[in-house]
């Protein structure tokens, strides 16, 4: 803390401040009242809940400024103070560069300059996380593996299929560790839950490396069953994969792979849902991973180095940014600016920005006018309506209203061609709600023998009752 805002112990205070008020022109003190650097130490102590101290710097003012009348509450925005906007620009520059130790110390100054201002959520979460990665590459980069892990551990963010590159050089690190079994896991979560076929595709590539022929039967199986229509591909990838290993393909699997009933592991949304980690299916109320585009790199870097008053294609970047960034709001206008000041395929990609950042918002009615009054392209229509049958399936299911529900999740599944594991759950919970015991139970029976969790444990023995 700086010198001129450590209070003198308690005990000696009195003396202090009445030497201090005799030392003061009687002028001087009389005809000024505190300045907002003068009630600096003031706020301070009140937003530190140090009454004590509080209390002391009360009885400095009161003596230096005998006329002031102190604020009920020092803590309230300052009239016509305008929002800390350079040093929010200023707190994202800093982690984004790294400087995560001077982000803390900027957000301190502002909360203290500006008061009544607090970090907004997304600020305070992409500094942690930031903080979490670059102690990750850390532990990777200097062959700890046990830090990595432990790393990983507490933030599971960290191993997100948004985040696809850290579980593969975890389990790069693992299997160069001897740590096969671990690695062969961590590649098979990615297997089961990561929505993105290429993710899927490249990571049965790095699995081949050092999984077992069984193991990579399994991943293909798993893989089979998540995306069907592209079997012939499938095939050709275990093909070209064996060959390399001097074996012959195994036999083709036309009757086994229709078999497969349609409780596949979900897909993670990769761009507009919170992650979930690589090893787990993603929460029900996020939304259809927005395929048609690609995540911004560096978002926070991205934004602060674009205009705000950018116009165009840079308007549209910067939404994208502040979408990625976790701010809806901000990237809804963004997008409105973008489709204001483009043209012809910006138009329309603003208008699927503004579909996605209402959806985010849990807006799902204003998502889809937005969508049947635009032209997107065949995967963004895609897209918008499946995470609007996402969000009204899952908000059917919270308002009670169970048959809807079901209705809306097997429209889901209808249209994406498969069963997100993470709806299936909440379908079979549907189920029971109806009075349908029977059918719920054996859509948890076939969900605990794809994979078995403890959902899918506590859903058959809810369902067996």
């Amino acid at each position: 803390m700086p010198p001129h805002l450590t209070c003198p112990r308690h005990g000696r205070a009195p003396a202090l401040l009445l030497a201090l008020a005799l030392a003061l022109p009687a002028s001087w003190s009389l005809a000024q009242t505190p300045s907002q650097d003068d009630l600096r130490a003031l706020r301070y102590y009140r937003s530190q809940n140090d009454t004590v101290s509080y209390e002391a710097e009360l009885r400095r003012l009161r003596v230096q400024f005998p006329d002031w009348t102190p604020p009920a509450d020092p803590l309230a925005a300052i009239a016509g103070a305008a929002d800390p906007s350079v040093e929010i620009d200023e707190i994202y520059r800093l982690i984004a560069s790294g400087a995560f130790d001077a982000a803390d110390a900027r957000i301190g100054e502002t909360r203290l300059n500006h008061p009544g201002w607090t970090p907004p959520k997304d600020m305070t979460e992409l500094l942690e996380l930031s903080r979490a990665q670059a102690a990750f590459d850390l532990a990777l980069a200097s062959a700890d593996l046990g830090r990595a892990v432990q790393v990983s551990a507490e933030r599971p963010v960290l191993l997100s299929c948004e985040r696809i590159n850290n579980p593969w050089r975890l389990a790069e690190a693992q299997r160069a560790a001897g740590a096969t079994d671990e690695a062969f896991r961590l590649m098979q979560g990615i297997v089961r839950t990561c929505g993105d076929a290429d993710h899927v595709t490249a990571t049965l590539e790095k699995a081949d490396a050092f999984a077992t022929p069984g193991q990579m039967a399994q991943l293909f199986t798993e893989t089979r069953r998540r995306f069907p229509a592209r079997a012939t591909a499938w095939d050709g990838l275990e093909t070209r994969l064996a060959a390399g290993h001097g074996q012959s393909p195994p036999a083709q699997r036309g009757a086994s792979t229709r078999s497969v009933p349609k409780t596949a592991s979900a897909p993670v949304r990769t761009n507009p849902a919170p992650a979930a980690t690589a090893a787990t299916s993603a929460p029900s109320s996020s939304g259809a991973a927005p395929l048609s585009r690609s995540a911004t790199r560096n978002p926070a870097q991205c934004l602060a180095g674009t205009s705000p008053g950018a116009t165009s294609g840079q308007a549209l970047t910067r939404a994208w940014c502040a979408y990625d960034l976790q701010r809806p709001l901000e990237a809804l206008e963004l997008f409105r600016r973008a489709e204001a000041t483009g043209s012809g395929g910006q138009k329309r990609d603003a208008r699927f920005g503004q579909a996605l950042a209402m959806l985010k918002l849990g807006m799902a009615d204003s998502a889809a006018r937005v969508a049947a009054a635009t032209d997107l392209t065949r995967q963004q229509r895609l897209d918008v309506e499946l995470w609007i049958l996402d969000q009204r399936g899952v908000q059917a299911y919270q308002q009670g209203k169970y048959e809807r529900a079901v209705a809306f999740l097997d429209a889901y599944a209808e249209l994406a061609g498969f069963e997100r594991r993470d709806l299936a759950i909440l379908r079979a919970y549907a189920l029971m709600n109806m009075g349908k015991r029977q059918e719920a139970h054996a859509a948890f029976q076939s969900l605990h023998d794809a994979l078995a969790t403890e959902e899918t444990r506590h859903g058959l023995r809810a369902s067996a009752r």
